[in-house]
């Protein structure tokens, strides 16, 4: 039986097997939604959440109004929260629904690495990303965050550790130069 927005519904606080889905049940990434800082903002978006939680035993089916990642401990967590207002980590995603995230969950493992290491650059920081991310066919490589350049912009005016990261300024550096070559 799969879980839906009924109230009184116990919502799990963490999720694993997921994939995000529109209104016309088609697959989109979660980070189509708004990226929440920490202020209350008000999302209205048509997104939901499938998944498993409770090693399996429970199928969930929840509307999602935006996403967060937190930085902070030993690896990056994403959360997504719920229209009960409940932040639920996600975990393992779906195999098939893998290519749908990679470039946000490289962006994400990308920030906590200049957060965790701000005087390292260049290939040591694409070996981390490439070892935590291998399960992927193709590695991760610096065009795989052009997607998301205005989130790394804003997470890096909001943290001061990747403001001042050697790596996070060589990806300015390069993503302006690649920008001028293309307007010559």
């Amino acid at each position: 039986m799969e879980s839906s927005d009924e109230e009184g519904e116990i919502v799990p606080n963490c999720i694993t097997n997921y994939h995000f889905v529109d209104r016309n049940g088609e697959p989109v990434s979660f980070s189509i939604l708004p990226l929440q800082w920490g202020v209350d903002e008000a999302p209205n978006a048509e997104i939901f959440l499938r998944g498993t939680a409770d090693d399996g035993l429970q199928h969930i089916f929840k509307k999602v109004l935006a996403w967060r990642f937190e930085l902070s401990y030993a690896l990056p967590e994403i959360h997504v929260l719920s229209k009960d207002k409940i932040w639920i980590k996600l975990l393992k995603p779906r195999k098939v629904y893998a290519d749908t995230i990679r470039t946000i969950l490289i962006t994400v493992h990308f920030l906590h690495f200049v957060k965790k290491n701000p005087d390292t650059f260049g290939e040591i920081v694409w070996n981390y990303i490439g070892k935590s991310l291998s399960a992927y066919e193709v590695l991760p490589c610096k065009d795989d965050l052009l997607e998301h350049i205005p989130t790394i912009k804003e997470a890096a005016r909001r943290d001061k550790d990747i403001s001042s990261s050697k790596s996070f300024k060589a990806f300015l550096l390069e993503t302006s130069q690649k920008k001028i070559h293309a307007y010559e």
